[in-house]
């Protein structure tokens, strides 16, 4: 439910991804740091969703104002989120100061803006 959600939002975030992240002067990040920028923050678009990473690999908050509680990784340079209907979704991780792209696979038309807080 929550990926079909975000793949909805994806689809009507894709214009903003018209640039490559990298063009945009955000920065791909590493496991090691994927880690280091979700670990005990918030990430969210300020309007549709908000997710508590926590440290111990949980994902707690709001999507379209729905309660959520996932499960999230790193798995080599991707961030993975699992939700409880199994489905996982892996997302390369590009940053610039407190704003976030995450961008399925090598594609950099869909994906998901928000912010780390």
């Amino acid at each position: 439910m929550l990926l079909r959600m975000l793949l909805s939002t994806f689809l009507l975030a894709a214009p903003a991804f018209a640039a490559s992240p990298q063009a945009e002067g955000f920065k791909k990040l590493s496991g090691a740091q994927i880690r280091q920028a979700f670990s005990g923050k918030e990430f969210s678009d300020e309007a549709h969703f908000a997710y508590n990473y926590r440290a111990n690999g949980v994902v707690q908050g709001t999507s379209m104002g729905k309660k959520v509680t996932n499960t999230w990784k790193v798995v080599k340079d991707q961030l993975c989120v699992t939700e409880s209907s199994s489905e996982e979704a892996c997302y390369f991780v590009w940053k610039k100061g407190s704003a976030v792209k995450l961008v399925i696979g090598a594609s950099d038309d869909l994906g998901l803006d928000g912010f780390l807080k």
